[in-house]
């Protein structure tokens, strides 16, 4: 539990700009407040993963929540309603506190107990968190009893629509849960919306508080923000905040002078903490980060910080892997996105909305991606009104607890739907209220035979989910026909390749074929410069309910570069080289004489000559962009790890070095600064 140290009551009630005599009364009342609330409680988390009895009709058992059934043996393919229950762990010192109980998602309804009565139900609305407060309903004199009723039963009155998506139906509590107490002043969020300008690398921010508790207008906050890589307090300040009755943020801005900017190779992170502030202590305090970065659509192409780029990515299906289902843990998370990372992933999308750890693993590796709603194929023109009002309370949520994340540049509305034009605008209206400084985005999987009229060309970019060749068609040879055809009609708008790639069992040939299939698109998508980007789907064969083949929690599309487990099959390493921003384009030794009479015009070389000379070469196709602060490493003949740091390489240009005292093998590779590697020879 937290301690408040007395200065910083003292500044509740003081200003850099108030006057001295105002200074000395305020610090009169500020020491009362010390000498009578020294020792106040500060906010609290008490986790409520682990044990848990699951009931499914009349059969109990225990489980360990985070929780999904479809993984249990039996239940693989249930579709109804399941009851979670356990204690909370309610103690003395929570008396006259806030208590909330946080869900970090529940698939896809959620109707919540506190000692038989209930406090708060979220339905149709599996993937994002929500929160109720239980404040009211504890008792101190006796045991205190949960009660979830969830259910996964194929719906028409949410999103996804029945049994249209194609990945997994896993009910249950499937992400973290937990108790939140805090004073009177409990924090709703903190958005914080950073400004950088490029020409100077100065930047500021803006941070908008909301409180659950609407009625308060004023409210005292300290703010600190931290450089993440070297630790610094780069600033520090207590305020009072007010805002307007109707108004529901209270707003202050931060000037940080030069800061570092967030990039795919340097996501450079900064930490906040943001404390409420009563005159019993620290009534609340949520801690969270952001990055500065510019994304935008200039011309017929991307532009990051101020950069021209073309971006390769891939495709993550969360809840592939049997063994966890939906409910994966932290480590197999922060794992999947190593791994996305190592194929060098900058930058990728997900079908319904994600877990807050994946998108933490995004901003800390260094990966854009873009969340959407899980409107998939149906219905296509027009949602029904529930559905709508589902979508909203989706888009809201989505918002509202994944505004921070400078991974983040898109938000997605809908994926391969029809003639939806008119919802799109309406859900982009929304977007735009919650959060102006990204784009929204629909695929589309139609585009080519639309041209300029296809619904993904309502929002900033268009976007094309492109199966020339399988799906859409038994010709791949008529891809260049198509991008000519989009090229033409997009006049001045570039092309985002969203979706690719081939599916099994519907498309025979195996990993042989993925990867002949692989080579052909993405050379073809390289040659047009109109073409900003692509991402391949998909990382790994994933677990749908849609699933051709398999039976119960094995039931899976073929569809990836890696198994379920994330093992790479060999269009794992054919594609990870694809999407390398650098080729190795020579290796030879570097004083040897040539013997131009020899059968391949080998190097006469011996034991002493120990010189590696290379030449790599950036892309400047798919991927294009700057490599800074790269380096080479190899091991050196004997044993020792050797590192040359590499200068600022543009896309096009060739570059040679000598690697001095190589070892026997020549062998080296490329590595970002992040540590990450790029590609090893």
């Amino acid at each position: 539990m937290r301690k408040v140290f007395q200065w910083g009551i003292f500044c509740i009630f003081a200003d850099e700009n108030q006057n001295e005599d105002k200074m000395k009364r305020f610090f009169l009342s500020g020491m009362l407040a010390v000498c009578t609330f020294v020792g106040g409680q500060a906010q609290q988390d008490i986790t409520l993963d682990g044990e848990w009895q699951l009931q499914i009709g009349d059969k109990k058992e225990q489980v360990t929540v985070p929780h999904t059934y479809n993984t249990m043996e039996g239940l693989e393919d249930y579709a109804g309603e399941a009851i979670y229950r356990r204690e909370l762990p309610v103690t003395a010192d929570m008396r006259d506190r806030v208590v909330r109980l946080c869900f970090g998602a529940v698939y896809h309804d959620a109707i919540v107990y506190v000692n038989g009565t209930e406090v708060g139900r979220h339905m149709n609305q599996g993937y994002t968190p929500f929160s109720f407060d239980i404040t009211k309903h504890l008792r101190f004199d006796a045991p205190n009893m949960l009660e979830v009723r969830t259910s996964n039963a194929y719906t028409d009155k949410g999103l996804p629509d029945k049994r249209k998506f194609d990945w997994s139906n896993d009910g249950g509590i499937y992400r973290p849960v937990k108790m939140h107490i805090s004073g009177r002043h409990a924090i709703r969020y903190v958005h914080a919306t950073p400004q950088v300008n490029l020409g100077d690398s100065t930047g500021r921010v803006r941070f908008d508080v909301r409180l659950h508790e609407e009625a308060a207008n004023k409210v005292a906050v300290r703010i600190s923000i931290k450089n993440r890589g070297t630790g610094e307090t780069i600033w520090n300040r207590q305020l009072m905040l007010s805002k307007r009755k109707q108004e529901r943020v209270f707003s202050t801005e931060a000037d940080l002078g030069k800061v570092l900017l967030w990039h795919f190779d340097q996501p450079n992170l900064y930490d906040f903490t943001c404390e409420t502030l009563e005159r019993q202590g620290v009534s609340d305090v949520l801690t969270d980060h952001f990055g500065f970065r510019e994304f935008e659509v200039k011309g017929r192409t991307f532009v990051l910080n101020g950069e021209e780029v073309r971006l390769p990515g891939i495709e993550n299906m969360a809840g592939s892997n049997p063994a966890y289902g939906m409910a994966e843990p932290r480590e197999y998370i922060d794992q999947t996105v190593r791994t996305m990372k190592d194929l060098n992933t900058t930058i990728t999308r997900f079908h319904w909305q994600q877990d807050e750890q994946m998108l933490t693993a995004m901003d800390e590796q260094g990966i854009l991606a873009q969340e959407e709603l899980p409107w998939w194929q149906q219905p296509n023109q027009k949602l029904s009104p529930e559905q709508k009002g589902v979508a909203i309370g989706m888009l809201e949520e989505m918002i509202e607890a994944h505004y921070n994340h400078p991974c983040i540049y898109a938000w997605g509305l809908s994926n391969e739907v029809w003639g939806n034009q008119q919802d799109l605008l309406q859900l982009d209206s929304v977007a735009r209220q919650l959060d102006p400084t990204r784009f929204t985005l629909s695929m589309s999987n139609h585009t080519y035979r639309d041209l300029d009229h296809d619904a993904s060309c309502v929002l900033g970019l268009p976007t094309w989910n492109e199966y020339t060749g399988t799906w859409h068609g038994k010709n791949r040879e008529e891809l260049a026909g198509r991008l000519a055809r989009l090229d033409s009609a997009l006049h001045d708008r570039p092309l985002f390749i969203t979706e690719a790639g081939l599916c099994e069992p519907a498309f025979t040939g195996g990993d042989a074929t993925r990867i002949d299939d692989m080579l052909y698109h993405i050379k073809e998508w390289q040659k047009w410069p109109f073409v900003c980007g692509y991402i391949y789907f998909c990382l790994q064969d994933y677990r749908t309910q849609m699933g051709e083949e398999g039976l119960g929690k094995w039931r899976i599309r073929r569809h990836g570069v890696t198994h379920t487990d994330l093992t790479p099959k060999a269009s794992y390493h054919v594609l990870r080289q694809l999407m390398s921003p650098i080729e190795i384009i020579e290796v030879k030794p570097a004083h040897a004489k040539k013997n131009e009479g020899s059968l391949a015009g080998q190097y006469e070389v011996d034991d002493a000559n120990r010189d590696a000379h290379i030449v790599l070469q950036v892309k400047n196709t798919i991927p294009s962009y700057t490599l800074r602060d790269y380096r080479l490493c190899y091991i050196n003949s004997t044993g020792n790890p050797q590192t040359i740091a590499l200068p600022t390489m543009q896309p096009e240009e060739k570059y040679s070095f000598v690697l001095h005292d190589i070892n026997p093998q020549y062998s080296f590779e490329i590595v970002r600064p992040n540590g990450s590697h790029v590609i090893d020879y």
